[in-house]
């Protein structure tokens, strides 16, 4: 007990066991008082009071809308039709009217080859039929006369029949001296020059149709149940070329080594601005979901690393809500998996966390987007192509 007195009455002892006592008290105020403290909290929340020192954000309500969801596609320009003309008889190639690359019309003369003796055996052929109809005749009057028998007149009837079908023949080989275009297009090679000798079932001439020229691809087996037949369609070709079309054929058999099976997509091309062989992307439409458009900045990650945007339920508390990406353009993104509508934070949701209540300042909402499918005949912007010469002088 002395001792206990000797250290009170020293006063630097009495101010360190005051100090030490108020210490101690200050620590466990926060123990006994914590509930009290947090169930004035979580009342706040329920009740959606927003505390005085809460976080200022900016937020919209966005509204879904219906956006044609697409699978891409790696692919290549090819002719509508490419066809190799090629010799119906033997000869000497007399003339060559059309030069390589040149645009022709239906019905025009690509390649000739000399007539030798076929214009005189035509003038024979009809000379004879002709005689062959006059003896046909007077049989015929001395038939009607009782002159003539019914042999005689079998026998009329086959010489006009041979004499009609040497006249036939004659013609048509006359004819096929001219080598003429099946249908409108592009002379893009030529197999033989003046005064080569071409036999029958020899190439002339390769042509190709190129309005519309087709976009091709092949599309996975996973992919191709979703494409929509006569769908539209686009495409961005090399240079950063776009071109819209429809999607006109969908292979019924897949490759036998890749396992996709391939697409067509037919693109106007007037003038034949685009070649064949020219690679691009393609875009080809699989059917329409509700999604929502938003600023790609807006896209954040949760703490397991899925994608996501934070948004405001009635409370102005914060949301984190998960959302997929289904495709971009106009400025932003697609997104699908959000409520709709939903109050979407635009400014301030870096600095938030889900559960936090929020001030807010609502932003006016944006326009709706137009995301309904262009039209399928589309012309392709014009650009400027070299020409088969300026091709052939780079070779």
């Amino acid at each position: 007990m002395s001792a206990l007195v000797s250290i009170w009455s020293n006063r630097n002892y009495r101010i360190a066991l005051l100090v030490t006592l108020l210490a101690l008290a200050w620590l466990f105020s926060g123990v006994l008082l914590p509930e009290e403290d947090s169930e004035s909290a979580n009342s706040a929340d329920k009740a959606g009071v927003v505390p005085e020192a809460a976080m200022r954000v900016q937020a919209r309500r966005i509204e879904a809308q219906s956006y044609a969801t697409r699978v891409l596609v790696n692919g290549h320009t090819e002719a509508n039709r490419s066809v190799r003309l090629r010799a119906e008889l033997d000869g000497v190639i007399a003339r060559l009217p059309v030069p390589e690359g040149s645009q022709v019309q239906q019905g025009e003369v690509i390649c000739e080859i000399e007539a030798e003796d076929r214009l005189e055996k035509l003038a024979l052929a009809e000379a004879a039929l002709n005689k062959a109809r006059l003896d046909y005749a007077g049989a015929e009057r001395l038939k009607k006369k009782g002159l003539q028998s019914d042999t005689a007149m079998a026998q009329q009837n086959v010489a006009l029949a041979q004499a009609q079908a040497d006249f036939t023949s004659a013609k048509v080989m006359v004819d096929n001296l001219k080598i003429r275009a099946p249908f409108a297009g592009v002379v893009n090679k030529r197999a033989v020059e003046l005064g080569d000798f071409i036999r029958r079932g020899e190439e002339c001439a390769t042509l190709l149709d190129l309005d519309p020229i087709l976009v091709v691809g092949e599309v996975s087996e996973n992919q191709v149940g979703n494409l929509v037949p006569a769908g539209p369609a686009s495409a961005e070709l090399q240079r950063g070329i776009p071109v819209q079309g429809n999607l006109r054929y969908i292979s019924q058999q897949a490759q036998e080594i890749t396992r996709a099976y391939r697409v067509e997509v037919a693109v106007n091309n007037p003038g034949n601005l685009l070649r064949g062989g020219l690679s691009g992307r393609l875009a080809l439409p699989t059917g329409e979901i509700l999604a929502h458009h938003i600023n790609s900045s807006l896209l954040t990650l949760d703490d397991s690393g899925t994608l996501g945007v934070r948004v405001l339920n009635e409370n102005n508390q914060v949301d984190f809500i998960n959302v997929t990406l289904v495709g971009d353009g106009d400025g932003g993104v697609w997104v699908s998996g959000l409520p709709d509508p939903v109050t979407l934070i635009t400014v301030g949701q870096e600095y938030v966390s889900q559960g936090d209540i929020v001030k807010v300042e609502m932003s006016p909402p944006e326009p709706a987007l137009s995301v309904q499918p262009q039209p399928v005949d589309i012309t392709p912007e014009p650009v400027s192509v070299p020409s088969a010469q300026d091709d052939q002088e780079g070779n």
